[in-house]
């Protein structure tokens, strides 16, 4: 089966062979009570169309397709090719994004209650929601177990069980050409080492620093320099190898649809990443991989966020342009998954918005905004 956005020399291409240049959206719809489907109608996807975006991320949940160890909800793998098949009447092919934040149901989203090992540890809330990563010690607990791959009720891995469930999603989708790629996990976060960068966060801010205040480069590149080491073993230790496992698990069942990875959740942020392709046992690349990042301000779910701001932004997404830069060197194209998020777009906000966008054209580098219902102010879908 031809799919309809493929990878070929480091570079997309569609499947008359012209190179393609990713104008996205994300689509996510996160209630676990409306089943994790979106109400969107075929006028969204026409809509999208003929505002000249050409790509759609649909999140997809692992609660949503493997609710109990081992058993696969159908009836909601086809909810999600009913949307496919809405946006292929449109002609806009789509990846599939296994969505999580803080890891499970039983924090945000994600995965399912059974595959949430935390050792009963205590669940952190905060009004910026995006804190308990770094403050929760039953998420970290949580995503330790996932990547040691503690047993599930059914004596199975829960790392194992996320492997298979991916190997049954590709099967469905395999033949189905509209379905270009697999974003594998949203925002990889390395568990209780994320309690470390938080001490380190916490040191930064005694000292009379800002994350949030004047920029001061400096300061930063020092706090970076302290953080690099924590989020780079983690990525060469742990997160590579699981993409080694899943990549071929997946390949077992499709072997053209493109296979995306991200770096770790702190490289959302500027911090640099070391993820590397993934590869079979032989050591040899697997094919058709795209690497597929996400770029944010700081200031992002904050009040501050309104301000907008450039100096950080230059910080972060030079950053991920460095890593872009490396990866294409080595035959592996790139997308921005995720960026911007500005459901109310101030004047500020679009013009952040505006000099991402300018980056990321002088760079050669395609994008995914987040998320489709910001859409509906006019002043922002006209600025993308």
């Amino acid at each position: 089966m031809i799919k309809r956005i493929r990878t070929e020399g480091g570079v997309f291409i569609d499947c008359t062979g012209k190179p393609f240049m990713p104008k996205g959206v994300n689509m996510v719809c996160k209630d676990r009570s409306e089943g994790y489907i979106g109400h969107y109608t075929e006028d969204d996807f026409y809509r999208l169309k003929e505002n000249g975006f050409n790509l759609i991320r649909f999140g997809i949940f692992w609660d949503g397709a493997e609710p109990e160890p081992g058993i696969y909800d159908e009836g909601y793998l086809q909810s999600i090719e009913n949307l496919v098949n809405k946006a292929a009447k449109a002609d806009i092919p789509v990846f599939l994004d296994m969505h999580q934040d803080l890891f499970s149901t039983e924090y945000a989203d994600g995965a399912p209650k059974w595959a949430t090992l935390s050792d009963g540890k205590e669940h952190i809330r905060t009004e910026l929601w995006s804190e308990s990563y770094l403050i929760s010690p039953a998420v970290q607990h949580a995503f330790d177990n996932f990547w040691n791959d503690a047993p599930a009720s059914d004596g199975i891995g829960v790392r194992t069980h996320y492997v298979n469930m991916w190997k049954h999603v590709a099967e469905r989708f395999a033949d189905n050409p509209y379905v270009i790629g697999y974003d594998v996990m949203n925002e990889p976060f390395p568990g209780s080492a994320g309690a470390k960068i938080a001490a380190i966060l916490g040191e930064f801010e005694s000292a009379g620093n800002s994350i949030s205040g004047d920029f001061n480069e400096e300061a930063l590149f020092a706090l970076i320099s302290r953080i690099v080491p924590i989020t780079s073993y983690f990525e060469q230790e742990v997160l590579s190898g699981f993409y080694d496992e899943l990549f071929a698990k997946i390949r077992e069942a499709d072997s053209n649809t493109i296979l995306m990875f991200e770096s770790n959740y702190f490289a959302n942020a500027g911090i640099p990443s070391f993820v590397r392709p993934a590869t079979d046992r032989s050591g040899n690349m697997i094919p058709h991989q795209a690497y597929a990042p996400h770029g944010y301000d700081i200031l992002v779910d904050t009040e501050e966020y309104s301000s907008g701001g450039t100096e950080r932004i230059d910080l972060i997404f030079g950053s991920l342009l460095k890593k872009i830069a490396e990866l294409s060197g080595q035959g592996v194209p790139s997308l921005i998954g995720e960026w911007g998020c500005y459901p109310d777009a101030s004047p500020a906000q679009l013009e952040q918005a505006g000099h991402i966008l300018k980056l990321l054209k002088e760079n050669g580098i395609g994008n995914v905004y987040y998320e489709y219902e910001h859409l509906s102010n006019r002043e922002l879908l006209k600025s993308l």
